[in-house]
């Protein structure tokens, strides 16, 4: 038991490393550890793109969403996206991925990293992954509009991590 404690010690140390750099490389991810701080077992992320929202029976664009991530003392061994992952806002958000707090990111390893886990939200976030299949969508309303609206996707076509210029010779 010691030695696990010790694993999923030092794999939130190095997700830790890693995530705060991909924020530090992106204008649309804002990542805060929580617990912790050498190795914190939760982060809030705020992804800053461009994402869909339902207000008041409309679909529109949204530009500030809002996710808990989770490594439980078990995450080595078990991913259970429940557990993992919690939608916080906006609640009204539209993708057959998310249905407030659950969120899909599809099938996932145990010791999935952190930077990884990013880059899928802001994937769905931006329409760049879609389930299109109501069996398979968390939000089948969703699915259908999505399915009906697909010229509109990327909603956001901005990467996640900043581009650098190349070096000058």
């Amino acid at each position: 038991m010691a030695h696990q404690h010790t694993l999923i010690e030092a794999f939130r140390v190095q997700q830790l490393e890693k995530g705060m750099a991909l924020a530090d490389a992106s204008d649309l991810l804002d990542l805060k550890p929580l617990g912790p701080s050498h190795a914190p077992a939760a982060y809030l992320a705020r992804f800053r793109c461009q994402g869909l929202v339902r207000c008041a029976g409309r679909v529109m664009e949204h530009d500030d969403f809002l996710l808990g991530i989770r490594f439980p003392d078990d995450y080595l061994t078990h991913f259970d996206t429940g557990r993992v992952l919690t939608w916080c806002e906006p609640p009204q958000v539209l993708h057959p991925n998310i249905r407030t707090p659950f969120v899909c990111v599809g099938r996932m390893l145990p010791a999935t990293p952190l930077v990884d886990l990013l880059y899928q939200l802001h994937e769905i976030i931006t329409y760049q992954n879609v389930e299109m299949q109501e069996h398979n969508a968390l939000n089948r309303q969703a699915c259908a509009w999505a399915r009906n609206n697909q010229h509109r996707f990327p909603v956001d076509r901005r990467p996640l991590k900043r581009r650098t210029a190349p070096a000058e010779a």
